[in-house]
């Protein structure tokens, strides 16, 4: 197993991990902005100069530029997926909620114009 495997598995590993914990908030949307920073900056310099990427593969043990590429591709993709997920979740979760808070409306709503239907049918026999 060369250093670049056991890194890739050690990254995967902690994008696993990090994507279990549920980051909230401002933390979590600053943690992502960081990483589109990173992600665009690393990208202008491949470009930018692509023997630099070669040199990278090499000193990790893979081959090319391009296979480095696609294997922290593959991880991003891995992380964004877990992360689209993990927010359909939390999407689902909180139109759940509303929708029994919404039935529990009705039904309070439903008992309250029955319970005013029988008081003004009561007043209206007694008179």
């Amino acid at each position: 197993m060369t250093f670049f495997q056991l890194f890739l598995i050690l990254g995967i590993l902690t994008a696993a991990v990090l994507t279990l914990r549920f980051l909230r908030g401002e933390r979590s949307l600053a943690i992502k902005r960081i990483l589109a920073l990173l992600a665009a900056l690393a990208a202008i310099v491949a470009i930018l100069f692509p023997d630099l990427l070669t040199m990278a593969a090499h000193f990790f043990g893979v081959g090319r530029g391009a296979d480095l590429l696609l294997y922290v591709s593959v991880i991003g993709v891995i992380l964004f997926a877990v992360a689209t997920v993990r927010a359909k979740a939390r999407g689902d979760a909180r139109v759940t909620q509303l929708a029994r808070a919404v039935a529990l409306m009705e039904a309070r709503l439903l008992e309250q114009r029955s319970e005013m239907n029988k008081r003004s049918d009561d007043n209206g026999e007694s008179a």
